[in-house]
């Protein structure tokens, strides 16, 4: 499974989101998730994945595919892709 994949299912999960609403590149306010729900499911990201998001790149995420092209660099650095 994709790292957009996994995420879209974590939030599927996660955030009672619809799978046939979930636009990837919608604002995250356009899917209901507010700044809190947000920080509350990056640690869910952070678990998944075994990766940390500072604040400042947590600022310059505003939509899933911003997560899962943050997400996608940190695991690549890392080594666990």
């Amino acid at each position: 499974m994709d790292t957009l994949a996994r995420i879209k299912d974590l939030a599927i999960k996660e955030l009672a989101l619809d799978p046939a609403k979930i636009d990837p590149n919608a604002p995250l306010a356009d899917l209901g998730i507010d700044s809190l729900t947000f920080i509350e499911f990056m640690f869910k990201i952070e678990d998944e994945f075994g990766v940390k998001v500072s604040d400042e790149d947590l600022r310059s995420i505003k939509c899933l595919a911003d997560l899962e092209r943050h997400v996608a660099a940190s695991v690549q650095a890392a080594g666990k892709a």
